[in-house]
């Protein structure tokens, strides 16, 4: 028996009537109202009565408004609770879909403000690595054919897909096809190869040329371009990272007149921000430039809507605006501006790892005992590493023991570690044929006294004399030469001393000279005498670097991210003018270095690579101390920021369309 048919359901059946009957209703009501029993009677006339009046079925709101009349109080209330049920069903149904659908994420909105030391002059790829302020807004503004992604990464970016031929000398590019310029325009497979003629031609004097000698591209077709090679070069995509101009606005400028067109200061690119406004001072300086979210940006579109930079003279000045909350982020944090921040808790610190290494470079030319692979080896176990990363970097630095990075492909981690052991360090030094002489106060003294008195006597000190006052009191050592005796034994040259004197060639600035007094303090306790020589920062290049004046030498290398080390230990980068700090030579390197450029497979790169480093860390040409850490920081209200590794400062930007500051609700299927 169905439900409707129960007679223990009436309520159910009578409710089944109203939707499938209701003129029966609206004829029931009408019939209480008039108490006309015509109408109770005959249900046909009630129908054609109430069909006159309306010739739907389905009742209306004024209709049903009448449903109460027809029920009893018992029947009433069940249809409340059946009503109340389901308008819970409907709530409960509401907060499941948007618990399941409906997420918190970040929204299109806010203004992020950063502070820049200097002030922008040419936002031009042609010449922004000329100034950081112009590589950092150019970052923004111009896509480029490859960049580096948040991990350090060559990814591609204007290019769809490449292809590298058989002899690995042509690349084939092919060009997305939806990216456009800020003004609207498709980017084209013109404007690349305008772009790099552009950097070739002498006319633009863009200091990337010198990058691209030997290198023509040519259009295939509409979507499509081929750079070939005279040489096989496999860091060669990475070149490809400079941002690409449109032809339709520079190809209207002379190329002498490039570096002064007003598109320097109002760019036109394709990347995910672009220009909107700069405002100047009194005397004609940008205080500050604003940039506008591109929400044609063919990648992940930004969430932030504007970024604004402001400029300053200096990192003190810069560092004020950031206490007073001016800016919510600068880069380039030194340690002692750290120090200085007085907002820090509500700041975010990030560490990037940035391709740079410090190193003591040796000289063997300069020295002739640090041509012993030994004494390089004791040196390099007596160097405090740890020490100076934690008490001249501040823990901002992490150690290096080669020339090739922790996080490069190619590094290769079982490398022997040159980790502080003092006696390890001097058992080395004795096998070396090392012997350890002893100079006291006393006998220092003595020799002074002889030497003011030598000017009114004929008593003079021998070399040997003068030595012991140059060295100081202490426990040195040296290596004697043999006495020259002629047939009849007598001595006729005498044996001298070379005591293991090393003169420590640094910047003159605070932290390298914090750096070299830890490794003179820990040199001299076993036995080698260390002098430090400061020179100024603005002569170090022509004074040091170029001539290769130095015994050994205390700086900074960029390495970049690729792990193609042949400009820094490359034989023929060795003497005046090369990068090859130490002079280094050795035939089977050369080999190795030469192969690992020239070849484009990975595996194979990996394997030279990891043998080159092999050989350098067993010849010890330099002690390597660690890669200082580049310090961003950003109010805790800025939010996405997820680098890690960056090739160059304006690197810190490469998932900028991920930041945000403002939160929520958002559909999600």
């Amino acid at each position: 028996m169905g439900l409707f048919k129960s007679k223990t359901f009436p309520l159910l059946r009578r409710v089944k009537k109203f939707f499938t009957d209701p003129l029966f209703f609206v004829s029931k009501i009408f019939s209480r109202r008039s108490h006309a029993t015509l109408f109770t009677n005959n249900n046909d006339l009630d129908k054609k009565l109430v069909y006159s009046l309306s010739q739907s079925k389905i009742p209306n709101f004024s209709q049903l408004k009448h449903l109460k009349k027809t029920l009893n109080k018992g029947e009433s209330w069940l249809i409340n609770f059946l009503i109340f049920f389901i308008i819970l069903n409907l709530a409960w149904m509401g907060f499941n879909f948007s618990k399941n659908r409906l997420r918190v994420a970040p929204i299109f909105g806010g203004q992020y403000t950063e502070g820049l030391i200097g002030n922008p002059a040419r936002i031009n790829p042609l010449y922004a690595s000329l100034n950081d302020v112009d590589k950092d807004i150019s970052r923004l503004i111009y896509s480029s054919l490859f960049r580096y992604n948040e991990s350090g990464e060559l990814v591609k970016d204007l290019v769809e897909d490449y292809q590298i031929s058989a002899d690995e000398k042509t690349y084939t590019l092919k060009i997305r096809n939806n990216a456009n310029w800020h003004q609207g325009e498709k980017v084209t497979v013109n404007d690349v190869v305008f772009t790099f003629e552009a950097i070739k031609n002498l006319a633009y004097n863009s200091p990337m040329r010198a990058s691209f000698v030997g290198v023509e591209i040519s259009r295939i077709d509409e979507q499509t371009v081929a750079f070939t090679l005279s040489e096989k070069y496999a860091p060669f995509l990475d070149l490809l990272t400079f941002g690409i101009m449109p032809e339709s606005v520079w190809g209207q400028i002379a190329p002498e007149s490039a570096s002064l067109a007003a598109s320097n200061l109002k760019p036109i690119g394709s990347g995910p921000y672009q220009f909107k406004s700069l405002a100047k001072d009194k005397s004609g300086n940008i205080k500050n430039y604003v940039l506008s979210a591109n929400k044609n940006y063919y990648g992940q579109k930004p969430y932030l809507k504007e970024i604004v930079f402001k400029f300053y003279a200096d990192s003190a000045e810069a560092l004020n605006a950031l206490n007073e909350n001016n800016i919510e982020g600068l880069g380039a944090l030194t340690r002692e501006n750290k120090d200085s921040l007085i907002t820090r808790n509500s700041l975010n610190f990030y560490k990037l790892n940035l391709p740079r290494l410090k190193a003591v470079f040796f000289n063997q030319d300069k020295n002739t005992l640090l041509k012993d692979i030994k004494v390089r080896q004791a040196l390099s176990f007596a160097t405090p590493r740890q020490e100076i990363i934690d008490k001249v970097m501040s823990g901002d630095a992490r150690p290096v023991y080669g020339p090739i990075l922790d996080n490069n492909f190619a590094y290769n981690a079982g490398l022997e570690k040159y980790d502080l052991d003092l006696a390890r360090a001097v058992s080395l030094l004795e096998s070396a044929g090392l012997k350890k002489e002893t100079v006291t106060e006393e006998e220092i003294n003595s020799f002074k006294i002889r030497q003011e008195a030598a000017t009114t006597s004929k008593e003079v000190l021998t070399a040997e004399e003068k030595k012991k006052i140059e060295l100081g009191a202490g426990d040195w050592l040296y290596r004697e030469t043999a006495a020259v005796k002629n047939k009849a034994g007598k001595e006729i040259v005498p044996a001298v001393k070379n005591h293991l004197i090393i003169k420590l060639t640094i910047i003159d600035a605070e932290e390298d000279v914090k750096i070299a007094e830890l490794i003179q303090k820990n040199w001299e306790k076993i036995g080698v005498k260390t002098n430090i020589i400061k020179v100024p920062v603005k002569e170090i290049q022509t004074s040091a670097v170029k001539p290769k004046s130095y015994e050994a030498l205390l700086f900074t290398e960029m390495v970049g991210n690729d792990p193609d080390s042949y400009v820094f230990w490359h034989s023929t980068q060795a003497g005046v003018d090369g990068l090859n700090l130490s002079n280094y030579k050795n035939e089977e390197v050369d080999k190795l270095l030469e192969e690992g450029r020239l070849t484009s497979n990975r595996d194979k790169r990996i394997i030279d690579y990891k043998k080159f480093q092999e050989l350098l860390n067993n010849d010890t040409p330099a002690v390597f101390l660690f890669s200082s850490y580049y310090t961003y920081v950003q109010n805790k209200k800025i939010k996405g920021f997820a680098v890690k590794s960056i090739a160059v400062p304006s690197d810190r930007f490469s998932g900028v369309s991920a930041w945000y500051m403002k939160m929520g609700q958002r559909l999600e299927w």
